[in-house]
C-alpha cells in the first residue's frame, strides 16, 4: 500500500523549501486529542523549525503521495553540553544521560497524515532518517496520552527511560522520554 508514497532525506534546504507544508502537517496532526495544543502553538512550532534548521547536524526524512506531504520526520545530533537531561522528574544512571560526540540523534519531531496511517508510512520514515544518521543511539520525547505513539515506538525498539517537564515553550507540561539503544539495526536495514 506504500508503493505509490515516496520518501526523501535530505537536511536544511530540503525543510526550509517546505516549510509551510511541514508546519501545515503539524499543526493538522498535533492540534487534536490526545496531544496537547497552546493557542501559540503553531507560531512555536515554525520558530523551533526555523532554529533547528540553522544546526549543521539536521536531518529530515519526508513522505510524499503525489505532490502531498503525508509526513515527516526530522532530529538533529544532541551536543554534549546539551540540558535535554536536565529536566527528567525522577533519577537517572549517568550512563543514560552522559553525552559526548556522536552519541544521540535527537527525533525531534514525527507526524504522518491522519488519512494515510497504518500503512507503514511511518515505519518508512524513521527508518529512513535513523538509517542513515551515524550516532550510536537516538532519543525522542512524546506526551503521556498518546498511547498509540508509544506503542508503536516501543514495537520499534524504543524503550521509555524517564519522564521529563516542559520548558516555556514546549508543546506539552510533560513528556515520556524514549531510548533507542542502538541504530545498527536500522543501519544495516537502510543498506540496498
Amino acid at each position: 500500500m506504500t508503493d505509490a508514497v515516496r520518501v526523501d532525506l535530505g537536511a536544511a534546504d530540503l525543510a526550509r523549501s517546505l516549510l509551510d507544508p511541514i508546519c501545515e502537517l503539524y499543526d493538522e496532526v498535533f492540534s487534536v486529542p490526545p496531544f496537547c495544543w497552546r493557542e501559540d502553538e503553531s507560531d512555536l512550532h515554525r520558530a523551533r523549525l526555523l532554529r533547528l534548521v540553522e544546526d549543521p547536524t539536521f536531518g529530515i526524512a519526508v513522505a510524499w503521495a503525489g505532490d502531498e506531504l503525508v509526513g515527516f520526520a526530522y532530529g538533529f545530533t544532541v551536543p554534549p553540553d546539551t540540558k535535554r537531561w536536565s529536566n527528567l522528574m525522577e533519577p537517572t544512571p549517568p550512563e543514560l544521560t552522559e553525552e559526548w560526540p556522536g552519541r544521540t540523534f535527537l527525533l525531534f519531531d514525527f507526524a504522518v497524515r491522519r488519512s494515510y496511517r497504518g500503512r507503514g508510512i511511518g515505519r518508512r520514515l524513521h527508518d529512513a532518517l535513523l538509517g542513515g544518521r551515524s550516532e550510536e543511539r537516538a532519543s525522542l520525547s512524546v506526551e503521556p496520552p498518546a498511547a498509540d505513539s508509544k506503542a508503536i515506538y516501543e514495537h520499534w525498539g524504543w524503550r521509555k527511560v524517564a519522564q521529563s517537564i516542559g520548558g516555556a515553550t514546549a508543546a506539552a507540561p510533560v513528556f515520556d522520554v524514549y531510548v533507542r539503544d542502538s541504530l545498527e539495526d536500522v543501519r544495516a536495514q537502510a543498506k540496498p
